[in-house]
C-alpha cells in the first residue's frame, strides 16, 4: 500500500490567513489537494490529512470530504515545531500499519497538482527506480516527495522546519527523480500576491 499525506498544519505567516479556506477554481485549497490524492490510480485509498488543532477551520475547508471514511485527519499538536513536526506525525501513523510500503508527503499549499502526480511517483516506486522519489520541476526539486517504509523511522526523529529534507540528503544513493510535465504544477502559493496572479491565471483559462 501506498498511502498519501496532505500536509496541512502550517501558520501560513506570509499569506497572512489560513491556505486552508483561499479557493481557486471554485474549491479551496484543501479540497483541492485531498480530489488530487483521492484520484489518484496508484495510492492505496488512504489519505491522511495533518491538520491544525482547531477543528472547525478543517472542516469549514474540507467540506464534501467529511463522509469519506478514506480521509484521515490528525491534529497537530506541535506545529510549532516546523514542518518536521507534520512529518513525525504521519510517519508515526503509518509506521503502525505493516501494509504501508511508502507514503507520498504532498504539501496543502500547491494547489495545482493532481492525481498524475501521485501516479507517477507510485508508477517510478513500483518500478523499483528508487526508494525516495522527488518530483522534479523543470530540473528543479519540490513536491510531492515518496519515502519507501524503511524510512519512516528517520522521519520520525525529523526536527525543526525541514521536513524531509535531512532524510533526503542522508541517502542520494536511494533518490531519484521524477519529471514532472507541467512546472505550473509545483507552483507554491506563499504570499497573496501569489494567490492573485494564480486566480489570473485560472480566469484566463475559463471558456
Amino acid at each position: 500500500m501506498i498511502a498519501a499525506v496532505i500536509i496541512a498544519s502550517g501558520f501560513s505567516r506570509r499569506m497572512g490567513r489560513s491556505k486552508l479556506t483561499l479557493e481557486l477554481g471554485g474549491a479551496t485549497f484543501l479540497q483541492r489537494a485531498i480530489r488530487a490524492a483521492s484520484e489518484a490510480e496508484l495510492v492505496d485509498r488512504r489519505v491522511v490529512v495533518i491538520r491544525p488543532e482547531d477543528a472547525h477551520l478543517v472542516t469549514e475547508s474540507a467540506d464534501g470530504f467529511a463522509g469519506d471514511k478514506s480521509i484521515e485527519t490528525l491534529p497537530n499538536p506541535d506545529a510549532a515545531d516546523g514542518q518536521s513536526a507534520s512529518v513525525r506525525l504521519a510517519a508515526r501513523q503509518l509506521s503502525a500499519d505493516p501494509d504501508c510500503a511508502a507514503v507520498i508527503y504532498a504539501v496543502v499549499d500547491q494547489p495545482f497538482f493532481n492525481g498524475a502526480v501521485f501516479d507517477a511517483l507510485a508508477r517510478a516506486f513500483h518500478a523499483g527506480r528508487g526508494e525516495i522519489l522527488v518530483s522534479t520541476y523543470d530540473g528543479k526539486w519540490g513536491n510531492p516527495v515518496l519515502f519507501a517504509r524503511r524510512f519512516f523511522g528517520e522521519l520520525q526523529a525529523l526536527t525543526g522546519d525541514v521536513g524531509g529534507r535531512e532524510v533526503v540528503r542522508g541517502h542520494m544513493d536511494s533518490v531519484a527523480e521524477v519529471a514532472m510535465p507541467d512546472p505550473e504544477i509545483g507552483q507554491d502559493i506563499d504570499t497573496w500576491e501569489d494567490y492573485e496572479a494564480a486566480q489570473k491565471r485560472l480566469a484566463e483559462r475559463a471558456p
